[in-house]
């Protein structure tokens, strides 16, 4: 798995998970070791040992979280009663397509067996009336007729019932979300979660995507989610005709052709980038009813006057290292983490060893300290409540240090988003991309790059935090200070101002006498939509126990 010992770098593993750190040789065992994930961190004062060992690139793994347990199921095949294969006669189903799906019986109850790679991966039972519905034991959540996924074209629809409508129509490439749309009030997908991540292999090579859910609020919230993790771009939507809200429906009024039609006229979510009005007419309507929408509270008040955190949009921060930007985005990360149920992700290699980083964010969402010389530090029980926390809210790229180009962090974006439901990201720092794409013109590299980023938030309506270093700051000669930097001082081009929905830059105000001080400004200076913020500034006090930001008014 590793390509370097721990011995490479003078240390000397002991049977447990510490030893003496070479680099500052204190006398306690201050080095923490993790042999199953190559890294080392020394905990003595004034030491800032710390490392990774380097993995075999053919070998190399994403880093996880937690994994959940199943239960795989024991199924028989049962022929259906006559009483059965009526009950679905009389909904379009012919025993043909029941057969091809291994719909059977079981104690009077129709089973509707959901198969990954030819194995059975869970069991859904139906009674006679359609509220008597239950599963088998810690459910495998797969899409029901996973197996039956084209790259061509497939099919996502609301119901084992459209499925089999599908079936009829001669479309078996479909397939059925596990347990139908979320309620209008659902905060969370997830049912949808486990399902894409089961799904994901095969659903990413799907080339066009046809959604036909229910026509209710509900499907069309199932739809707007199903086409943000998918990918607007090659995503389809089916227009029901009047009276039908869902595939068999349509079955059952029009038949099996007519079905086949409402696919095929499926309208597409972008059209060439060229788009009607009649396309916004709801959307436009909706505003109208309900008001101009802000985006997700910062969790500050004094920042909502000036900023809010808007799907779909490109945020630029910026600000002299050492001055708080990453510090004020990981706390802005965790705000709309605990008010809002977000989830992020996360590519920061500065932040290595990764479980360091995690307890910076622990210290955050608990509001304690986490290192062990402070004395109302978080408890191992408030640490483990808040690791669970944390473990459903934020996933981590780590890609190989050859694999750090724009388009292989945007793939990785992509699988997040459909996998894990992911709703912003945060990526840290600029200059730790691989930039070897580059070319002769740094000008064209940065605005072809940022706009790939910009279309990918758009597409997937996904706000990215991208945190950029300015050049080298001169200090002004008279005042000994720096300047507040803007996108205009990140090396390379203008268009970090242009291509930006929104600049935030952050700075550290030194005192009078020169030295820093743990007040902190944080600038608005490009704001896209006015109805989401304004140009202006808003000040804080940096906690230095907890690394929170609190407002100073």
């Amino acid at each position: 798995m590793f390509i370097e010992r721990f011995e490479d770098y003078g240390i000397q593993p002991k049977k447990g998970s510490k030893t003496k750190c070479p680099r500052c040789n204190h006398k306690s065992t201050s080095l923490s070791i993790d042999r199953d994930n190559g890294v080392w961190n020394c905990h003595g004062p004034d030491c800032d040992f710390r490392g990774r060992l380097k993995r075999d690139p053919a070998l190399a793994r994403p880093h996880q979280w937690n994994k959940k347990d199943y239960f795989k199921p024991v199924f028989e095949y049962k022929a259906l009663s006559k009483k059965a294969i009526m009950w679905f006669a009389n909904r379009g189903i012919d025993e043909a397509a029941l057969e091809r799906l291994k719909i059977s019986l079981s104690d009077g109850h129709i089973v509707f067996p959901f198969f990954k790679d030819g194995e059975v991966a869970f069991l859904k039972y139906r009674g006679a009336k359609k509220s008597q519905m239950f599963t088998s034991k810690s459910p495998y959540k797969v899409f029901y007729g996973h197996d039956d996924i084209s790259e061509e074209q497939t099919i996502v629809c609301e119901g084992e019932l459209d499925k089999l409508s599908f079936d009829m129509a001669g479309l078996p490439a479909s397939l059925s979300v596990p347990f139908g749309a979320p309620s209008i009030d659902a905060t969370s997908f997830s049912d949808l979660d486990e399902s894409l991540e089961h799904s994901h292999e095969k659903l990413s090579q799907v080339k066009r995507i046809v959604l036909a859910v229910d026509n209710d609020p509900c499907g069309r919230k199932l739809e707007e989610e199903l086409a943000r993790r998918l990918g607007k771009e090659r995503c389809w939507r089916v227009i029901w005709p009047e009276g039908c809200k869902d595939a068999n429906e349509v079955l059952m009024t029009f038949g099996p052709e007519f079905l086949k039609e409402c696919v095929d006229n499926a309208q597409p979510y972008p059209i060439d980038g060229v788009f009607s009005i009649d396309h916004f007419e709801d959307k436009l309507l909706t505003l109208y009813d309900e008001g101009l929408t802000r985006g997700f509270s910062t969790g500050w008040f004094s920042m909502d006057h000036l900023f809010t955190v808007l799907p779909g949009e490109l945020t630029i921060v910026t600000g002299i290292p050492g001055h708080g930007k990453s510090s004020f985005v990981e706390h802005m990360m965790i705000n709309l983490i605990k008010d809002h149920e977000l989830k992020a992700g996360i590519f920061s290699p500065e932040h290595q060893p990764v479980e360091t980083h995690i307890a910076r964010l622990a210290e955050l969402y608990a509001g304690k300290p986490f290192g062990e010389h402070f004395k109302e530090r978080i408890s191992r029980e408030e640490l483990t409540a808040t690791s669970k926390k944390l473990s459903k809210a934020i996933n981590y790229m780590i890609p190989d240090e050859m694999k750090r180009s724009v388009d292989d962090i945007l793939a990785m974006m992509r699988a997040m988003v459909m996998k894990n439901g992911v709703h912003f990201f945060v990526l840290d720092p600029w200059n730790d991309f691989d930039h070897s794409a580059m070319g002769n013109s740094e000008t064209q590299y940065i605005r072809h790059s940022l706009a790939k980023i910009r279309m990918f938030a758009a597409s997937h309506n996904a706000h990215v935090f991208l945190i950029a270093h300015p050049a080298k700051m001169q200090k002004d000669k008279t005042t000994g200070k720096y300047s507040i930097p803007t996108a205009y001082d990140i090396s390379g081009s203008a268009h970090w101002y242009n291509m930006a929905h929104n600049i935030i830059s952050v700075h550290r105000n030194p005192g009078d006498d020169g030295n820093d001080k743990h007040d902190v400004s944080v600038h608005v200076q490009k704001i896209k939509h006015k109805h989401c913020g304004q140009l202006g500034c808003a000040n804080f006090v940096y906690q230095y126990e907890t690394g929170r930001f609190v407002d100073a008014g």
